[in-house]
């Protein structure tokens, strides 16, 4: 019966519309470093998961089961180090956590990246009726790299994240996920935006750090 269910609602869309809207919950507030999108984020992904399997994107399918599992470390880990945001001055009232990488360790995390996509396209290539085995692998290993990158308030995981959405659209246009394709060109949007939102934040600290050393 669940199974009927989910497949009249597939015809209209109505669980990638919900994804959708979930997803980009998530992002909003986790550009903001508000620690509610999390849980919009568990949301999204686990209805992510059986559409993008239906889809034959099975690395992406794959990959929101870790975004799940990473939604629920990440509502932990931003327990105690939260800072408190005004939503509409959007003002941190206390100091950040955020964190810059050096260049070797982006150098090194491509590289591995690079890596395991290969190998994980080389087998849904061969060994499955996979769509787009290599992009999707690759699309998503960076994704993997990001979303522990965001956990752990790295400035540049929107970069990253900036690369990645505007690769995906591509990918959801060909596959005729027309509203996920809209969300992730809203998503390059919002992470241009998180990432100058960070980087101010970081810039601040920095200051108020060497002030405080001085």
């Amino acid at each position: 019966m669940l199974l009927n269910i989910w497949a009249e609602l597939s015809v209209y869309s109505i669980p990638e519309i919900v994804a959708v809207l979930a997803s980009l919950t998530y992002v909003v507030l986790a550009s903001r470093e508000h620690r509610g999108c999390w849980p919009a984020g568990m949301i999204g992904s686990s209805i992510y998961v059986v559409v993008f399997f239906q889809y034959q994107l099975y690395m992406d399918s794959a990959l929101n089961i870790f975004y799940v599992v990473m939604a629920m470390y990440g509502w932990l880990m931003w327990k105690n180090r939260q800072p408190e945001i005004d939503l509409v001055a959007a003002a941190p009232k206390n100091t950040t956590t955020i964190k810059q990488w050096h260049a070797i360790k982006h150098i090194n995390a491509i590289a591995v990246i690079l890596l395991l996509s290969a190998l994980s396209g080389f087998y849904l290539d061969n060994y499955t009726d996979a769509a787009y085995p290599y992009f999707d692998s690759l699309t998503t290993w960076s994704s993997f790299l990001a979303t522990w990158m965001v956990v752990n308030k790295i400035l540049e995981t929107w970069l990253y994240w900036i690369v990645i959405d505007a690769a995906s659209i591509y990918l959801y246009i060909n596959k005729e996920l027309y509203f996920t394709a809209l969300l992730f060109g809203l998503y390059v949007i919002i992470a241009t935006y998180g990432y100058l939102h960070w980087k101010k934040l970081y810039q601040n600290n920095t200051h108020e750090t060497l002030i405080a050393n001085s």
